[in-house]
């Protein structure tokens, strides 16, 4: 239940005296003119971005705050690829809990990119969070050890795909269960609504921030957020 601020200071003929920021917390006043039945805010602050990039931005990271704080955790915890979604995911946990509450974790396979490997560093180093490279290869070739025997003369497909996944949300929790940090899942809508995810493996987590953002505002929010930074 996250709470979404927006006041608003509404005259009798339905025109808007003011409006409040959304999901910020404040403390206002007015006064009202009861002969002229007019509201004059006094000192509200101005809202310098109306857009629904700013909007869903500011109600995302309310929501990671309350969430994570209101129920007493330290921290949190979230597996870095060097995507979009992951990267999207770190930046809302940082401007929530700042960077000090937030760790990344790359867990690299055989088939992760260099590429991939260097853009979660980049991102991790740009937002100044807890960093850990993981590799996942021992564990993975443990799975398909123990599996050997069942699997014998089947090919590998999605199976061993999701296999990996696994592997990295055992490591996640098991780092929650050591260190108390709440695990943040990174997919989003559109891979959740056509089954693009791994049960208990991408989907592993506690709190999920880009659970009702669709893939192409995922993008839109990544430009928005990018432009804060450099200032544009």
């Amino acid at each position: 239940l996250l709470f979404d601020g927006g006041a608003l200071l509404v005259e009798a003929d339905g025109r808007i005296a003011a409006r409040a920021p959304q999901f910020v917390d404040a403390l206002l006043f007015a006064d009202y003119d009861s002969d002229a039945r007019r509201f004059t805010a006094r000192d509200w602050p101005p809202i310098e971005d109306a857009s629904d990039e700013a909007i869903v931005y500011a109600g995302l990271v309310r929501g990671i705050r309350d969430y994570v704080t209101k129920n007493g955790f330290p921290g949190v915890l979230l597996g870095l690829s060097g995507g979009i979604d992951s990267g999207l995911t770190l930046a809302l946990a940082v401007d929530a809990l700042g960077a000090d509450r937030v760790t990344a974790v790359m867990m690299p396979s055989r088939y992760t990119s260099d590429l991939s490997t260097s853009e979660a560093q980049a991102q991790a180093e740009r937002l100044g969070v807890a960093y850990h490279v993981l590799p996942i290869e021992t564990a993975f070739g443990a799975f398909r050890d123990t599996l050997a025997p069942v699997f014998a003369g089947k090919p590998e497909d999605i199976t061993e795909e999701n296999l990996q996944a696994r592997c990295r949300g055992v490591l996640l929790m098991a780092l929650s269960n050591k260190f108390g940090g709440l695990v943040l899942s990174t997919g989003n809508k559109s891979e959740m609504a056509v089954g693009y995810a791994t049960l208990y493996g991408d989907m592993c987590g506690g709190y999920a921030p880009l659970k009702d953002v669709y893939k192409t505002f995922v993008w839109d929010l990544s430009r928005w957020r990018n432009a804060q930074e450099s200032g544009e």
